[in-house]
């Protein structure tokens, strides 16, 4: 060391460094020491000048400062990791439904980020996804998210309307905003079986319909309300469409649209459009990836400015082996219609070998239902299509209806008293009262944006498949 810092010196070089010393109590310190050389006329050295500062105190704040840095990295990584841990792995949805492929990726752009998606299935057919952004970075961005996710999670399960559940979500969270923080939020319903998306944004940038049959990009840019956190009693709206089989729903946060270069230039829109109509045919993890690594290109090395994430959901024609386990019907509204439905669903259930006396049970529950409808529902005469579809989830039965009649929910009748004599009874309800006895479960909902009432059931067959 010595040797070093003398040849430094001797060669006409300023010495800067730190070292060791010893007080004359025996104590040691740090010292902060720079040695100069003093030239005479002839440009010889003659003699140094040092000056010493006793470091102590520096070096130990610094070595505080160094140990609370490293534990705020450890709980950084923890709370990094609890985050990830919410939100849904990055890997294709393991589902039973192959009629639907998913995937999604999210890359903070700190430790912690305010970026957020989920999706899960309400029932047999219905998908839920959304995706969000929260103003702002780090850990307060992060506690926001992981608030609103669970908000929206809740409340969505419970109302299953995209439009209440952000009225919802917005007035819990405006009430308690005091660091006046807010959430852009796109949340849809998309249903496996008539292929009807409820939709909703939030104040969040446009999501893209990719129609792989037209070769199309559809951009949803229709805003159907403000941020969340924005205001309290805020109105919401929703839409409603009917995407195709091969169609796919590409969601995403402003981290791509905005990820800049050297040069502040940004991805931008019409980048992203361009990107996605030169991978229609990509499978959802394929065109995310490919995304990705064409975002890291545009940014040519530089810090990513915000969260990243992206969800992109693919519905899928179903393969042939998934064909035979659904019926799929538009019964004309008349009565012998009805007759001709209920023979091919006799024919179809005892193909998938269920047991015959719950086929006739479900006979005679599409015939209560079905003869209603036409019975109760029109007030004119025109022709009219009910929508029948009924599917195979595992040991489950599922079947839904949809009419374009006025607004009326069945499952509201009182339970006849079957204890009166029959000439004693009220007219009506016994069949409502038979359907209800024949399935596990059964929900009636009212889609306003479409105008058509919703029936929705579940049969179980696991006690019989397994006898078969």
């Amino acid at each position: 060391f010595f040797k070093q810092m003398w040849v430094q010196i001797l060669a006409g070089q300023v010495w800067h460094d730190e070292v060791v010393n010893k007080r004359k109590d025996g104590e040691l310190y740090t010292e902060e020491m720079t040695i100069t050389p003093v030239f005479d006329q002839q440009n010889e050295i003659k003699s140094f000048v040092a000056i010493k500062q006793d470091i102590s105190e520096r070096k130990r704040l610094e070595e505080i400062s160094s140990r609370e840095k490293k534990r705020m990295e450890t709980e950084l990584d923890v709370a990094r990791d609890i985050q990830m841990n919410l939100l849904r792995k990055n890997i294709t949805d393991s589902s039973p439904h192959e009629d639907i492929d998913i995937y999604a990726y999210l890359i903070p752009a700190r430790e912690v980020g305010g970026d957020f998606y989920d999706y899960f299935w309400l029932d047999d057919e219905n998908l839920c996804f959304f995706i969000g952004d929260v103003s702002g970075k780090g850990v307060p961005a992060a506690l926001m998210m992981a608030v609103t996710k669970t908000l929206l999670k809740s409340s969505i399960r419970s109302t299953k309307s995209v439009s209440s559940t952000l009225k919802q979500v917005n007035n819990e969270i405006s009430k308690d905003n005091d660091n006046y923080m807010f959430i852009t939020v796109f949340i849809g319903i998309l249903n496996s079986t008539t292929g009807y998306l409820s939709y909703a944004s939030a104040g969040h940038n446009p999501t893209y319909l990719v129609d792989r049959t037209d070769n199309d990009i559809i951009t949803l840019n229709e805003l159907h309300g403000i941020v969340i956190g924005a205001m309290e009693d805020s109105t919401y709206r929703e839409s409603v469409r009917r995407i195709k089989r091969g169609d796919s729903l590409f969601i995403y946060t402003d981290g791509i649209t905005e990820a800049r270069n050297h040069e502040n230039a940004l991805f931008g829109d019409s980048r992203l459009h361009d990107f996605l109509l030169d991978h229609l045919q990509d499978k959802p993890e394929q065109l995310v990836n490919s995304l990705l690594t064409e975002v890291k290109r545009h940014e040519e090395g530089t810090d990513q400015a915000d969260d990243i994430t992206i969800l992109n959901i693919h519905y899928i024609e179903p393969s042939e082996a998934a064909l035979v386990d659904s019926l799929y019907s538009n019964v004309p509204n008349n009565l012998e219609s009805v007759q001709i439905f209920i023979q091919d669903f006799g024919r179809f259930a005892t193909k998938q070998a269920v047991e015959s006396e719950t086929v006739q049970q479900l006979q005679i529950v599409f015939d209560e239902l079905l003869s209603n409808i036409i019975k109760y529902a029109y007030t004119d005469n025109d022709p009219h299509e009910i929508e029948v579809k009924v599917r195979f989830y595992g040991d489950n039965l599922t079947i839904t209806i949809l009419d374009d009649g006025q607004q009326y929910n069945p499952f509201n009748n009182q339970k006849p008293d079957t204890t009166l004599e029959i000439q004693d009874r009220e007219i009506g309800g016994l069949g409502i009262h038979l359907v209800k006895f024949f399935v596990d479960e059964y929900e009636y909902h009212y889609k306003e944006q479409i105008k058509k009432n919703s029936i929705h059931l579940t049969k179980q067959l696991n006690a019989e498949l397994n006898e078969n």
